[in-house]
């Protein structure tokens, strides 16, 4: 199944802040048993560094017989040092 995660923040009469994110619900082991996971089909992400591990794990793979396009992904998809989550694949 396909859902949209629509988290918000609205000050009133201010401004709002709205991030639209698509995500297929998968059946997954999780800690209380709930049975749900979720992948990410809208790759926009809050953390650049989780963005972009995932975006490699996800493309890599389909540019094996191209190193040019490879060499590409991997420099413009590197770490940003200053991300607050750590830099690397996902875990």
């Amino acid at each position: 199944m396909t859902v949209s995660n629509e988290p918000g923040y609205y000050a009133d009469g201010r401004y709002g802040i709205h991030i639209e994110n698509v995500v297929i619900v998968r059946e997954a082991e999780t800690p209380n048993n709930l049975g749900n996971g979720y992948e990410h089909v809208t790759m926009a992400k809050k953390w650049l560094n989780s963005y972009h591990a995932e975006t490699l794990e996800k493309v890599e793979p389909l540019l094996h017989n191209d190193p040019r396009a490879l060499e590409w992904l991997e420099r413009e998809f590197s770490c940003v040092e200053d991300d607050p989550f750590r830099c690397g694949r996902l875990i």
